[in-house]
């Protein structure tokens, strides 16, 4: 029976079959290490009120930074398209601002998308 596989390439599959099978145990090993360490993180966050302030001020300020820097490139890119509607010829301002119009209209819709 052995021989039978070896010539007709069936060993091979199921060695392909075992080795697959392998990296499976192997990820939920390692998803089950990771979930070992998150509940250790989280225990010593809870035991420790100070800790658990100061880690939610960091994220809370690190989400508000991430919001500004956001806010900050709207901007400019509000003043840049409005720089370069002012070097266009009077006749085009219409039609690079709709084109402009949709341009924005297609990126919000696609951000208000991912966040509902």
């Amino acid at each position: 029976m052995a021989i039978e596989r070896l010539l007709t390439g069936g060993l091979r599959e199921q060695i392909k079959e075992l080795m697959a099978t392998e990296d499976l145990v192997m990820e939920a090993m390692k998803d089950l290490l990771k979930d070992e360490i998150k509940a250790h993180v989280r225990n010593v966050i809870e035991d420790d009120p100070e800790l658990k302030a100061d880690l939610k001020d960091a994220i809370n300020t690190y989400f508000l930074a991430q919001m500004r820097s956001v806010y900050a490139e709207l901007k400019a890119s509000r003043a840049a398209a409005r720089l370069g509607l002012r070097l266009l010829p009077e006749e085009m301002h219409g039609e690079v601002g709709d084109a402009l119009i949709g341009l924005f209209e297609k990126e919000i819709g696609t951000l208000l998308e991912k966040a509902l």
